[in-house]
């Protein structure tokens, strides 16, 4: 029997996908496991694999066409065989029953659980604000018209015309809604990395030898931001509706660059479970595979707090737009050698010159307040400067 292939819904955020490419001509065996097309979602051109063994009987989204998630983009069974039903069902509407029922969806990310908010836990947090009487959406001012777009004239040897790509519109759609849905606000705190660096340096050789990679600061910062976390649960929390969803495990995502054209977020699942190598690892691993286009949709989907590594592009100060529905997002920035002052044994004071770079975190503030955010962010400052690292590893 032909089974159904449906634009599958890649991350938390898609509504569409555009086919970049199709790997299979209708006619062509096709196996389970197989890519079958590469899908453009508003995060990146990921390779969509088949889920059944058979010949490509029809394909249902050209190169270059949108389509929506859940509308048929192939059918696959046996050569020769009438899919002409399935063309009118689909054509309708309403898939198949059969076919709906027998096509598994990409597995969706870990159901996130429930718990209610945590105050009593939490080092004196600030109280969660009575909710509004309308969304925040509805109460947002309008935005200003924007320009008219100017004529767009053909390339010469002084500009150069570059349609704007799926991935970037849709960003720009997701950041705006993303800022017109949470009150924005910004802290930022400046991190010695001195202690850390004392670690780093010692293990740094024998580490890429043992595991085939370089040791960053990333983990470190990862493995601060996890334990404070746990210590101020209200930052790993998600908002639905008027309620704060305060998380009891942190799924960590991480924001990973795709030769600039565009954007992923991997998710370290449990990393409150982890310590630093394990973290490393991951952190290693899903970067590796998002730069193949190698992940699945379920290690994208989810997360409770996410880390943007802005310093790796030379960024001092970044301000991250909070992915939605969390409440925070930390940009991890540059890190350069500075003088300092640093307190002598003998209690006197003296300059030294140490590795210096500023933690900048956006939150919303229908979560918690200023003072919440600072404690947090000078707790991870506080674990960076003073942790014994080596016995973590």
């Amino acid at each position: 029997m032909a089974e159904v292939v449906y634009m599958p819904k890649l991350s938390d955020t898609m509504t569409e996908g555009v086919v970049a490419a199709w790997t299979k001509n209708v006619g062509d065996a096709v196996k389970s496991g197989e890519v079958l097309a590469e899908i453009e979602t508003d995060k990146a051109t990921m390779e969509f694999e088949s889920f059944y063994d058979g010949v490509l009987l029809h394909i249902g989204v050209e190169t270059g066409k949108a389509a929506p998630v859940n509308s048929v983009l192939a059918i696959i069974g046996s050569a020769g065989e009438d899919i002409s039903a399935i063309l009118a069902n689909a054509a309708a509407g309403a898939p198949s029953a059969s076919t709906e029922a027998e096509t598994p969806a990409p597995a969706p990310a870990a159901p996130a659980p429930t718990a209610p908010p945590v105050a009593a836990s939490a080092p004196n947090p600030a109280p969660v604000a009575a909710p509004a009487p309308n969304p925040v959406v509805a109460s947002a001012p309008a935005p200003a018209a924007a320009p008219a777009p100017r004529a767009v004239t053909p390339q010469s040897d002084r500009e150069q015309v570059v349609p704007l790509s799926k991935i970037r519109r849709l960003t720009g759609a997701h950041m705006v809604m993303s800022l017109a849905t949470s009150p924005h606000s910004f802290t930022v705190v400046e991190v010695d990395y001195a202690n850390v660096d004392k670690t780093r340096s010692s293990i740094k050789e024998s580490w890429k030898t043992s595991e085939g990679f370089s040791l960053t600061y990333l983990p470190f910062i990862s493995r601060a931001v996890v334990d404070a976390l746990v210590e101020f649960p209200h930052l790993n929390a998600s908002i639905e509706g008027d309620n704060l969803i305060v998380h009891s495990y942190v799924d960590l995502g991480i924001a990973v660059d795709l030769d600039y054209a565009g954007l992923l977020v991997p998710v370290v699942r449990s990393a409150d479970a982890k310590r630093l190598r394990a973290i490393a690892r991951d952190i290693h691993d899903l970067a590796t595979r998002a730069r193949g286009r190698k992940l699945s949709p379920d290690e994208i989907n989810g997360g409770t707090f996410t880390l943007s590594n802005n310093g790796s592009a030379g960024a001092l100060i970044a301000m991250p737009i909070i992915n939605q529905p969390q409440v925070a997002i930390l940009s991890t920035d540059a890190i350069v050698r500075k003088p300092v002052v640093v307190a002598m044994p003998d209690g006197s004071e003296s300059i030294a010159i140490h590795p210096m770079g500023h933690l900048s975190m956006s939150w919303d503030h229908r979560a918690f307040d200023g003072a919440y955010a600072g404690r947090f962010l000078s707790r991870v400052k506080h674990i960076l400067e003073t942790q014994d690292w080596s016995a973590e590893l």
